[in-house]
């Protein structure tokens, strides 16, 4: 319905970039459009023919010809002018009862479009050392990264996803060192700990001594030549952690509902990245220092150049990316690449892009950093895997979960509740508590969770959208049950006799699928758990003040309540957020 009045919109002004908004007040109709304020001034030698000396004048001119156009006839009741030149739209009854229908019809299809049908990306997301836990940080990127899989799929795109496991360099070494010293005979089972957990330990261990001890710092040094020169006691010890570190971060994104179509490992491709650098050099694009060690070029960019090989001929970072974005690009032929990494990596990103374009791994523009907050839990500080503060992901997990249990088995439904089932529906709400709370906030704001407010069921969180599905399906469940008693159809009369409340929601509805083509081409889920929690304050502003199941507009309620959850579950499903039937 939007791209219907955006179309005609087109067709009138001429222009092509017409923004179409829905008003936060809803008393401005169900779309805006600032079209006319916007071209007035493009447009001044047609708005003369026509003696329009104003944007406002131009905008009630734009009404006149919209009310000639067939297309929105069909669709739109009223359209009105207000203030210096917004022209506002309301969709007809028949238009929301036909979104109704469809809803309905389409269930977990409904929101489905094909936009982006023929485009394809690549998406990086959660890339660890493979000898540390996943921390909250992880959970940030991994949800973000996986919301907007789920968004750009919706919208038809091909949509596949990569991360890069950093398991080579002085900091793997600093978690074997530990192990040669102090782990021999032990493994993650004999110290009952989840291996990725165990393996961390040793990090965290090793770490410290080397900021602690020049001489151990040296003895790391030692390991990682060896290592380099493929020495099979050193090799086959970092495989060993290796191993469990992937084993433990298996069972981390399993439980987040995560996954990654391809796995690439520093290890494997790290010595080619000096292949890069030579082309550059015989291409002019770097130029060798004086002390042997590689320079970009990065001025005519407008960034700070950067060493891309040291003087003793040793690789750097970005030494490595050049080369796998080279690999990125044979294996998964895309229209975009994009890295779901910190802010903090805003500048290397830039270089390395700067870079792929001069050496001809295809254009800056191919490349885009999608950039998120930091994250930090209420009360706490910022924390550092280095000094072993980290606040793992399986921890955050546990104790969500374990405080959704709880609420669960306080509560009068969750008191019939079998084990198995209780189990599952405080996983269920307890995860979908952790992602909802990071989602709910734009990509580029910090985090400061708060673990009470976001298991909350009154206010703008995961368990509380969770429990409206589960509402409305017990509200469903019980209609069944009730014995059936005339009620008037649902028809045009009834659409007509609809109250304010009533009017609210079915208002709300047919805004989900624009919701979701606008979050999509932003990257920006947070707009999806906006128009969500809306939907879901709605609705239960519905449900506490009217009779659903014995009133005369039964037929219709039912609809809207099946209709409501419907949307609500898709939703969440693009979210990554299981709603449970009954909480």
């Amino acid at each position: 319905m939007k791209e219907e009045i955006v179309k005609v919109l087109q067709k009138i002004t001429g222009e092509k970039n017409i923004q179409i908004e829905s008003p936060e007040n809803e008393g401005f109709g169900d779309y805006s459009s600032n079209v006319a304020l916007t071209t007035f001034e493009n447009l001044k030698f047609k708005i003369k023919n026509l003696k329009l000396k104003t944007p406002r004048e131009y905008a009630e001119w734009t009404v006149k010809q919209l009310e000639d156009d067939d297309r929105l006839n069909n669709i739109i009741e009223k359209m009105e002018v207000a203030g210096p030149g917004f022209i506002n739209f309301w969709l007809s009854k028949e238009t929301l009862a036909d979104n109704l229908s469809e809803i309905l019809s389409k269930k977990e299809d409904y929101g489905r479009s094909d936009p982006l049908k023929g485009k394809s990306y690549l998406i990086e997301h959660t890339s660890p050392n493979t000898i540390k836990t996943l921390h909250v940080g992880h959970i940030r990127n991994n949800t973000l990264g996986m919301g907007v899989h789920n968004l750009l799929e919706a919208l038809g795109a091909d949509v596949k996803l990569d991360a890069i496991n950093n398991d080579r360099g002085i900091h793997v070494m600093k978690a074997v060192w530990a192990y040669l010293k102090f782990g021999e005979g032990k493994t993650p089972k004999s110290e009952k700990l989840k291996q990725d957990l165990f393996v961390d330990k040793f990090y965290v261990m090793g770490a410290k001594m080397a900021d602690d001890d020049e001489k151990t710092k040296d003895e790391m040094q030692e390991l990682l030549r060896r290592w380099e020169a493929g020495d099979k006691e050193i090799r086959t010890v970092w495989k060993k952690l290796r191993d469990w570190t992937l084993t433990g971060f298996k069972e981390t994104y399993k439980r987040l509902g995560s996954r990654h179509d391809h796995k690439w490992f520093e290890s494997e491709f790290y010595e080619h990245g000096k292949e890069m650098v030579e082309q550059g050099l015989r291409k002019g694009i770097f130029k060798k220092l004086p002390d042997g060690a590689v320079l970009s070029n990065l001025s005519k960019y407008n960034l700070p150049d950067t060493i891309v090989l040291r003087a003793d001929g040793t690789s750097m970072y970005h030494t490595q990316d050049l080369y796998l974005t080279k690999l990125k690009r044979e294996k998964f032929p895309s229209d975009l690449y994009m890295w779901d990494i910190g802010p903090e990596q805003e500048l290397y990103l830039k270089q390395l892009f700067a870079m792929c374009e001069q050496l001809g791994i295809g254009k800056k523009e191919d490349y885009f950093h999608m950039a998120y907050g930091f994250v930090y839990l209420k009360g706490g500080g910022k924390m550092s895997s280095r000094a072993g503060n980290v606040v793992s992901a399986d921890t955050l997990l546990d104790e969500m979960v374990g405080k959704a249990r709880k609420i669960i088995e306080k509560s009068e439904t969750g008191r019939n509740f079998m084990d198995d089932e209780k189990e599952k529906v405080a996983e269920a709400v307890g995860v979908g508590a952790i992602k909802y709370g990071f989602l709910k906030v734009g990509r580029s704001t910090d985090i400061y969770f708060d673990i009470k407010e976001s298991l909350s069921l009154e206010g703008n969180s995961g368990p509380y959208l969770q429990y409206t599905v589960a509402r409305t399906n017990s509200v469903l469940a019980k209609s069944k049950r009730v014995k059936e008693q005339e009620s008037k159809s649902f028809n045009s009369a009834t659409m007509k006799q609809l109250n304010n409340e009533e009017l609210q929601v079915l208002r709300a509805l047919p805004r989900f699928a624009d919701v979701i083509v606008d979050a999509a081409k932003s990257y920006s889920p947070n707009l999806l758990c906006n128009y969500l929690f809306g939907l879901a304050q709605k609705y239960n502003n519905f449900y506490n003040t009217h009779r659903i199941i014995d009133s005369d507009n039964k037929e219709f309620r039912l609809r809207l309540t099946t209709a409501t959850g419907q949307v609500l579950k898709n939703g969440l499903k693009l979210l990554g957020i299981e709603a449970p039937e009954r909480m």
